[in-house]
C-alpha cells in the first residue's frame, strides 16, 4: 500500500485499528450486514458469532486494503503484518531503509540535520560532534582524531602553543608560565647564556658571542678578565700585576707610569723629570750614561757623587769643580790673588837664601812632613809634587793659579779643593819682596 506521508499518520490508526483484536465488531468493506453486539471478534480479526443449537460458527471477510489517494508529496510505503494470533501484540511496521542526512533520526543514527555540514553538532555520518573524531567542529581549533599531546593538536582539540604546559613540536620546553628568567623562557627555549634573557646565575646576557663588549660570557666585561673591552681597555691581560707590559688598570705600561716594568725599566719614579735619580728613559742614573741626572751639576760631574767638573760646567759649590773655583754657577780656573810683581827670572837658588831660610825655618826641620833644607830639597820635595792636603799641585811650574804653596803663603788656601789647613809662614808675614820672588820663580819655570 502506498501513503503519501500527509497521510501516513490516519492510514496507520486505522490499519492498527483494523487489525488490533480490541472487542470492536469490524465492518467489511461494502458489507450491508451489522453484527450483534454479543458478538465476538477474535485477535485475528474473525468473528465469531453466538452458538447455534447445531454449533455451527459463522466467519466473517477478512479485512481489505483500504487505498488511500497519494499526495504530491513522496509517497512511504508501509507493510502491515498481521498480529501474532497467539500472543495479540502490536504490530511491527517496516519502512524504507535509514538514509542520513534526511532530516529524520532513525535507527541507529545519533542525529541527522538533514544537511552536508560536517563541522557542525552533527556531522555527516549522523554522529553527534566530539573532540577527537577527526572534524574540526564548532568550539575546536583543530581535531586530529588522537590523543597524542606532543603534536600540534592537544587531545583537548586546542592548538599546541608555548604555554601551555606540554611540550609541542619545535619547542624544548614548556612550563606553563609566562616568567622569562626561569629555566624555560617565554619563547619555550631551553634558558641558556646567549639567549638574550638573564637568568638566575647570569650577570648579563646580550645574545651574542662577541667578547670585546660589556658582557662577556654573560659575565659583566671588568678589567683582569683576559678580554679587551672595545672602546674602554687598552690592554687586557687577565691579571692584576703592574710589573707587566699591562697594568691592572688595563692600560700598557710607560715610563712614568710609577710601576717598574720587569726586564724593561730600571726605575719608575713617575714623573718627567731627567735630573733625578730615575731617567725619564726609566734608567738608573750613572755617572757614566751620559746624561745629566741624579746629584749630577753637570753631565756626568758634580755634585758629590761624580767627579768634580772641568772648568766651564754647571757648579753650585766649589766642590762641584775641578778648579775648585765656581764663579756664577760656572767651574772656572782657579785663581790665586797676588800682588802685581816686577817680571823677573827667578830660580831655586835664590829664593832658598831669601825667602826660606830667613822666615820658613820651620821646614827645614820638616814641619808638616815637608823638608826644606836646601835648594835640592826645596826643588824635590815642591815642584809637581803633590800637596797631601788640597787636589793641586805645590808647585806647579809657569802656573802660580795652580801652585798650593803660593796659596798658602797668601792665606787663600781654603779656595782650593781639599785645601786647609795654616797660613805660611805660621805666626808671620813674607815681606812683598819675599812674596814677589816666590811669585816669579814660579812665572820662570820653578827651577
Amino acid at each position: 500500500m502506498h501513503y503519501s506521508p500527509r497521510s501516513l499518520p490516519l492510514a496507520l490508526v486505522l490499519l492498527i485499528f483494523a487489525c488490533n483484536g480490541g472487542g470492536t465488531t469490524t465492518e467489511s468493506a461494502g458489507s450491508d450486514t451489522d453484527t450483534t453486539g454479543d458478538a465476538e471478534t477474535n485477535g485475528a480479526g474473525t468473528t465469531t458469532s453466538p452458538s447455534t443449537g447445531d454449533g455451527a460458527t459463522a466467519t466473517s471477510e477478512p479485512p481489505t486494503s483500504t487505498t488511500v489517494e497519494p499526495t504530491t508529496d513522496e509517497p512511504t510505503t508501509i507493510e502491515p503484518t498481521t498480529a501474532d494470533p497467539t500472543t495479540g501484540g502490536m504490530t511491527t511496521i517496516a519502512t524504507e531503509t535509514a538514509a542520513c542526512g534526511n532530516g529524520v533520526v532513525e535507527r541507529g543514527e545519533e542525529c541527522d540535520d538533514g544537511n552536508d555540514v560536517d563541522d557542525d553538532e552533527c556531522t555527516n555520518s549522523c554522529l553527534g560532534s566530539e573532540c577527537g573524531d577527526g572534524v574540526k567542529n564548532a568550539g575546536e581549533e583543530c581535531d586530529d582524531a588522537n590523543d597524542d599531546n606532543n603534536d600540534a593538536c592537544l587531545d583537548s582539540c586546542q592548538l599546541a602553543i608555548c604555554g601551555d604546559g606540554i611540550v609541542g613540536p619545535g619547542e624544548a620546553c614548556d612550563d606553563g608560565n609566562v616568567i622569562d628568567d626561569d629555566e624555560c623562557s617565554n619563547v619555550c627555549m631551553a634558558a641558556g647564556c646567549g639567549d638574550g634573557i638573564v637568568q638566575p646565575g647570569e650577570e648579563c646576557d646580550d645574545a651574542n658571542d662577541n667578547n670585546d663588549d660589556a658582557c662577556v660570557s654573560c659575565t659583566l666585561a671588568v678589567c683582569g678578565d683576559g678580554v679587551v673591552l672595545e672602546g674602554t681597555e687598552q690592554c687586557d691581560d687577565g691579571n692584576v700585576l703592574d710589573s707587566d707590559a699591562c697594568l691592572s688598570t688595563c692600560e700598557p705600561a710607560t715610563c712614568g707610569d710609577g710601576f717598574v716594568q720587569a726586564g724593561v725599566e730600571d726605575c719608575d719614579d713617575k714623573n718627567q723629570v731627567d735630573a733625578d735619580a730615575c731617567s725619564n728613559a726609566c734608567k738608573t742614573a750613572t755617572c757614566t750614561d751620559k746624561l745629566k741626572n741624579a746629584a749630577e751639576t753637570d753631565i756626568d760631574c758634580g755634585g758629590g757623587t761624580c767627579s768634580d767638573c772641568a772648568d766651564g760646567k754647571v757648579c753650585k759649590v766649589a766642590d762641584d769643580c775641578t778648579s775648585g773655583t765656581c764663579t756664577n754657577g760656572k767651574c772656572a780656573q782657579q785663581t790665586l790673588m797676588v800682588p802685581n810683581c816686577m817680571a823677573a827670572n827667578v830660580t831655586a837658588a835664590m829664593v832658598f837664601p831669601m825667602v826660606l831660610q830667613p822666615s820658613c825655618n820651620c821646614h827645614q826641620g820638616g814641619s808638616g812632613g815637608l823638608v826644606m833644607s836646601s835648594v835640592a830639597t826645596l826643588l824635590g820635595n815642591t815642584v809637581n809634587v803633590d800637596a797631601s792636603q788640597a787636589d793641586m799641585k805645590r808647585i806647579t811650574p809657569n802656573n802660580v793659579d795652580q801652585s798650593y804653596l803660593l796659596y798658602k803663603v797668601f792665606g787663600q788656601q781654603n779656595n782650593v779643593p781639599g785645601g786647609g789647613g795654616s797660613k805660611m809662614p805660621i805666626g808671620s808675614m813674607l815681606t812683598p819682596t819675599q812674596q814677589c820672588l816666590l811669585v816669579n820663580w814660579v812665572k820662570s819655570g820653578a827651577k
